[in-house]
């Protein structure tokens, strides 16, 4: 089984969303980072191209769209406020594929708990920021 995928950060923009599903139509799993987050935006999915919003937390750094018809072939294993790992089964085999939203400030604490949820996954996109001044001391 082919599974195409992406992992793009839209910068929080829905029309940068929207364009991003137009450009890239021919794609099955799309892991947005940085989405757009307003306190009145539930998840809505752009209507005119075959994707699926399949796993969202609101205010979280990444949301996965499925194309329509493969939407049974996944299962959300973890979506918490950085990462998304989905999970499918090819021959008998569990694979996991993660998206990643480090925020800028993370600090390497943080880094490390979250690190740990990845340890498993066969593929890991996504925007890893490093600004803390834990990660480059001598920055300041």
């Amino acid at each position: 089984m082919f599974i195409t995928t992406l992992s793009i950060n839209v910068g929080r923009s829905r029309a940068n969303r929207s364009l991003v599903m137009d450009v890239f139509s021919f794609v099955d799993l799309l892991f947005i980072v940085d989405p757009p987050r307003r306190a009145d935006w539930g998840g809505v999915v752009h209507e005119h191209v075959d994707f699926d919003l399949f796993s969202f937390v609101q205010a979280s750094g990444v949301e996965v769209f499925v194309r329509s018809s493969l939407s049974g072939l996944f299962l959300a294993d973890l979506h918490d406020m950085v990462t998304c790992v989905i999970m499918y089964d090819v021959g008998g085999v569990s694979r996991r594929i993660g998206g990643v939203y480090v925020p800028p400030k993370m600090d390497r604490l943080e880094w490390s708990a979250c690190e740990a949820t990845w340890y498993d996954c066969e593929f890991l996109m996504g925007d890893f920021n490093a600004k803390h001044d834990s990660w480059n001391p001598n920055q300041r």
